[in-house]
């Protein structure tokens, strides 16, 4: 008699599948009745390879005891490469108030173009990056961008004019497009759906550390020029600090960090295995380097790829003019550029607990949409109280309710995003089909961050910018209530489609095949 343990998952699959042919998941019965031929299977992923079809069980104290080990090799890793990705983005704001427009004769609309050109450069590299990363070790891949970054970052230094600076920054962003595309491919392959949401928090959260010590180390930066008199301009200084400190951490990178469970060093071939079971939840693998076009095709048929990428457009073209102006609204209100910099570090402060918070009560209360709802009204109460309180002509009147408003608008702009890729992370099924729609967000985030810049045209208290600001997020406010919508009525649908064939709501999983969520009807969207 066959036990339990030695049954494949097709032939599990098989005996609850005991309904109608236009329900029948005519992908889970692929003649794969042994882990050899499964490990064959045209596109198998790496562990459906490593694995078999057979299924073990996973003790709860294993899985603690394996995700414990799993958070403490990549989180760190990823957290302080997002940390200096963002300190990298503003590098710009703050080396316009160090004076890099009067040193290399920048004039405003130069100035708005070197913060916009830098998300040409992500979104020209944004769909390569994604098809590349499928197909070379993500890991690896990662840690090449971030040391040509890091090197590209310190010949910025080097720039004398508006062309040297377009081009620099149009390259740093075609490297750094890399992170979020990889990052959020990472977080799919190595944790459950119910463990991403707050893992995604972790790391691009740490935006909130950048911005304590970016302003700390443009401080540093502006002190020891006044006390030491240096030779280059202090935001030379800065390009150099900040670009061979990336340079080394892609080195590190490269030992460091793993680019799957199957490749991990430091898990044992036991570990490793229950690594991925852990994963089998999940309703995929950790992904198939196989380009399949029918996912592509899936990709662009599926109303929730346009909800996300109008959401990150809208979402992000007040956060990119935010970046690059950030520090010429805090002087706007009178304050000289050492206290600029150091005025703009409580804004970190708020942001990690933002950042965190508001994914972490999305997660434990299984609403990710929710979340994202109030990380954008918070953002709307802050700039509309940046806008009302600058009205009347007398800007300067009540600075320090707008330096409130700055704080609550920089510090939650990140939440919904991060809540928008865990989404990605967990609703986007099939390898190329996430890849796909990963990328596609990522135009949309490239989109808003290059539009953003170009709207702060009206110095020195950007009124006309603060309005298109509340106009943006009040379409991002829709879309996230319209995604809530349209996948609470798809998981109805199926739920009331296995209700009527008489299956459980909630069916047991199955074998690592990659899948798009089209085809497995044992999926259910995350809200």
């Amino acid at each position: 008699m066959t036990t339990e343990n030695s049954i494949t998952a097709p032939e599990q699959a098989a005996e609850k599948i005991a309904i109608k042919d236009d329900l029948a998941v005519h992908s889970l019965a692929p003649s794969l009745h042994d882990a050899e031929q499964l490990k064959t299977a045209v596109g198998a992923d790496e562990a459906q390879q490593y694995v078999g079809a057979e299924v073990i069980e996973v003790a709860e104290e294993d899985s603690r005891r394996i995700l414990k080990k799993i958070d403490w090799h990549l989180l760190p890793i990823m957290c302080g490469l997002y940390c200096m990705q963002y300190i990298d983005k503003v590098l710009l704001s703050f080396a316009s108030a160090m004076g890099i427009q009067k040193d290399i004769h920048l004039n405003p609309d130069e100035y708005a173009w070197a913060g916009s050109i830098f998300y040409g450069g992500y979104l020209v590299f944004a769909y390569p990056h994604n098809r590349l990363l499928q197909r070379l070790p993500v890991a690896k891949y990662m840690a090449v961008a971030v040391m040509i970054w890091g090197a590209i970052l310190c010949f910025s230094a080097l720039v004398k004019n508006a062309a040297g600076l377009l081009i620099s920054r149009f390259f740093l962003g075609a490297m750094e497009g890399s992170v979020t595309a990889g990052f959020v491919l990472v977080t799919a392959s190595w944790y459950r759906a119910e463990e991403q949401t707050f893992r995604t928090a972790l790391w691009f959260g740490s935006n909130g550390f950048a911005q304590i010590f970016g302003g700390i180390i443009a401080f540093g930066c502006v002190s020891g020029d006044e006390k030491n008199r240096l030779s280059i301009y202090t935001w030379q200084l800065l390009f150099l600090v900040v670009g061979a400190f990336t340079f080394l951490y892609g080195v590190m990178m490269w030992f460091c960090f793993a680019d799957s469970p199957v490749k991990a060093s430091w898990l044992s071939p036991d570990e490793k295995r229950l690594a991925i079971e852990r994963l089998r939840s999940n309703q995929q693998g950790i992904g198939s380097r196989k380009f399949k076009w029918y996912q592509v095709k899936e990709a662009f048929t599926d109303i929730r790829t346009y909800i996300i990428f109008l959401s990150t457009v809208t979402q992000n073209i007040p956060n990119g003019g935010v970046t690059v102006f950030f520090t010429a609204l805090i002087q706007s209100y009178g304050f000289t550029t050492k206290e600029t910099f150091l005025l703009s570090t409580p804004a970190g402060l708020v942001q990690i607990i933002t950042n965190f918070g508001i994914p972490y009560v999305a997660q434990r209360y299984r609403n990710r949409m929710a979340g994202a709802v109030v990380g954008i009204l918070i953002c709307l109460f802050g700039i509309s109280l940046m806008a009302g309180l600058a009205m009347d002509n007398h800007p300067l009147r009540a600075k320090a309710g707008q330096l409130i408003g700055y704080y609550l608008l920089i510090a939650t702009t990140a939440a919904p995003m991060i809540l928008i890729l865990s989404v990605i992370a967990t609703n986007t099924l099939g390898s190329t089909k996430k890849t796909t729609v990963n990328a596609t967000s990522l135009v949309g985030y490239c989109i808003g961050f290059l539009i953003g810049p170009q709207c702060f045209r009206d110095p020195p208290y950007y009124y006309v910018a603060k309005y298109n600001i509340i106009g943006m997020w009040i379409i991002s406010l829709l879309c996230y209530i319209a995604l809530y919508f349209v996948n609470r009525r798809e998981n109805a649908k199926r739920d009331r489609e296995w209700r009527e064939a008489g299956c459980p709501v909630q069916p047991p999983g199955q074998e690592f095949m990659d899948l798009t969520d089209r085809e497995n009807r044992f999926f259910r969207y995350a809200l």
